[in-house]
């Protein structure tokens, strides 16, 4: 059997791609300002849907990943 990578795609993914050109930000903006307002509400279920997008879009650790590009 093989292993197949994870996907990270979501409809945070969708969400955040559709709404942050209408909000004049980038997609990493826009989800670091949801994941802060989950964060707020307290709502654990979307807190792990955001980070997933955001490593999914590669929006998090991006200090580790700069000299792999």
């Amino acid at each position: 059997m093989t292993k197949s990578r994870e996907g990270g795609h979501n409809e945070i993914t969708d969400e955040a791609k559709r709404q942050a050109p209408l909000a004049g930000m980038t997609v990493c903006e826009y989800l670091a300002d949801t994941l802060d307002a989950a964060r707020a509400a307290n709502d654990s279920d979307r807190i792990r849907k955001i980070i997933k997008a955001q490593k999914y879009l590669q929006c998090r650790n991006i200090r580790k990943r700069r000299g792999m590009k």
